[in-house]
């Protein structure tokens, strides 16, 4: 078995996966997951159980160490990681952590799937703290924070500290407290025109600003990894294999793969990700007037504009599982590349919760070739991505207009699906540059994860996101078909509505 030795580590702590990208000095890459444990409840809302995180990321890191993960080569690698390097995380946005005087937590972290704070919500907005902290949701820290309080009103006098779950990870591992801007902008606690702790919106709303850790800009580096035996006990695997590394103050989930997708490295690109969750983003000055149709992040200097189709690879995979007869995806793609496109129907998607998902197929459906009900399936979800990149190219004013266009995620590895985007983008962005990514391996479409390995090497790099990104993030032209494109563009025009 080979055996390579790791500098950079990208941790991805999503709602359902612990996951973590590897890169070596020569750029072999690698990826492994394992599911998630600890998921759990609090006061009825979704919550994570902490203690388990530190035991599964050690059990990703030992996977990797035996070469039982999947790499860019054909033959088993074993992952080293001694000497230094650098490490970030990608953590699911909006997690609540809350410690006491011993640094342990004293409830499971709250999800963003915790919309429990409706109350508190409105009391911020009827407070005007909108106006200093930006737009405040049920699922953010802030008023989180108040309702967890009034569940249990005994928690306020043991609350010593209150942060994130990856500002939470890197403090276990370094011992520096600190709170990333990252996360910390998208919960309403700190200041969106100097990104400094918003403490008098916190001590107004009945918290305590003390409680919050130093901010820190994410992307610069928080403090070394902690040998073994001067870490807690659980932790102490983890330290066997990353002492003396980097820990780069790390990013939310969306702004990790507003990175990971390698295209944002200017205000005249849309990066399309075409994974379980479809999302169109694009980098704007702060200067940028919103139209307020976009969810709005930190992007290091800049921000992240975000709009979501919350059912996107999702969707093609109920109907491969239902639809396309047991055969793998290489062959529907080929299907879809062979398939008279002058047959292609619109299949409607119902953008309800989860358990009512479903499509509805046109009449014609029962008579199609298999090939054309991918093609049509495929088109469909690019059309409702394109609706997305529509509006996006109208959210912001003043902006450079939309040169072009990056598309990456599991479907963008379609030929077809490819050739359909580009037609699209020819719709509604006439003469804008269509471009994918031009490495293949299973990292480079784990979007969150490798954005925290990207943000890992921004301090060896001087924070120059282009020059890590023309790095780690080849680019080439989009497949297309001069043949079929018109017809194509065409039948997007029509989908669109452009």
């Amino acid at each position: 078995m080979q055996r390579d030795w790791a500098e950079l580590v990208g941790i991805d702590e999503s709602t359902t996966k612990t996951g973590i990208g590897v890169r070596s000095a020569s750029g072999r890459q690698a990826y492994a997951s394992i599911d998630n444990r600890g998921a759990t409840r609090w006061h009825g809302q979704p919550a994570f159980d902490l203690a388990e995180l530190p035991g599964m990321m050690a059990e990703v890191l030992g996977g990797l160490a035996s070469g039982t993960a999947a790499n860019d080569s054909n033959e088993p690698v074993g992952w080293s990681f001694g000497g230094s390097g650098a490490l970030s995380f990608s953590v699911r946005q909006h997690d609540m952590v809350l410690l006491g005087v011993d640094d342990r937590p004293l409830i499971p972290a709250l999800s963003w799937q915790c919309n429990a704070a409706s109350a508190e919500v409105a009391a911020l907005r009827s407070a005007g703290a909108e106006a200093t902290v930006g737009r405040i949701e049920e699922r953010f820290i802030l008023p989180k924070l108040m309702w967890a309080l009034a569940q249990e009103p005994a928690l306020r006098s043991k609350v010593r500290r209150a942060m994130t779950t990856g500002d939470w990870a890197a403090y276990m591992l370094t011992g520096a407290c600190r709170l990333s801007t990252s996360d910390a902008l998208s919960n309403g606690l700190l200041v969106q025109a100097s990104k400094q702790l918003a403490a008098d919106v916190i001590a107004n709303a009945g918290l305590d600003p003390a409680w919050f850790p130093e901010v820190i800009r994410s992307g610069r580096v928080v403090g070394k990894v902690r040998a073994a035996d001067a870490l807690p006990s659980e932790w102490a695997a983890i330290g066997a294999s990353l002492a003396g590394w980097s820990v780069v103050a790390g990013l939310g989930d969306n702004h990790a793969t507003g990175v990971g997708c390698g295209g944002l490295v200017d205000d005249a690109t849309i990066v399309v990700s075409a994974g379980t969750s479809g999302t169109i983003n694009r980098r704007v000055r702060p200067a940028c007037k919103l139209r307020g149709k976009a969810s709005c992040f930190e992007f290091y200097d800049d921000r992240m504009l975000l709009m979501m189709l919350a059912d996107c690879a999702a969707w093609y995979e109920r109907f491969v599982a239902t639809q396309a007869g047991g055969k793998r995806h290489a062959e529907l793609n080929e299907l879809a590349a062979a398939a008279d496109v002058t047959n292609v129907r619109r299949v409607r998607h119902s953008p309800s919760e989860a358990a009512e998902r479903r499509e509805t197929f046109p009449p014609e459906w029962s008579s199609m070739s298999l090939g054309e009900k991918v093609a049509s399936t495929q088109l469909s979800i690019v059309a409702e991505l394109l609706v997305r990149a529509k509006a996006m190219l109208a959210e912001a004013d003043g902006a450079p207009a939309v040169t072009r266009f990056v598309l990456t995620g599991g479907l963008s590895q379609s030929p077809f699906f490819q050739q359909a985007f580009a037609a699209g983008v020819a719709a509604i962005a006439p003469g804008a540059e269509v471009l994918v990514g031009a490495q293949s391996d299973e990292l480079s479409y784990q979007t969150a994860a490798y954005g925290a390995l990207i943000n890992a090497l921004l301090p060896a790099k001087n924070g120059d996101l282009a020059a890590v990104c023309r790095e780690l993030c080849p680019l080439k032209p989009c497949r297309t078909d001069a043949e079929r494109g018109e017809v194509l563009r065409r039948v997007a025009a029509g989908f669109v509505g452009a």
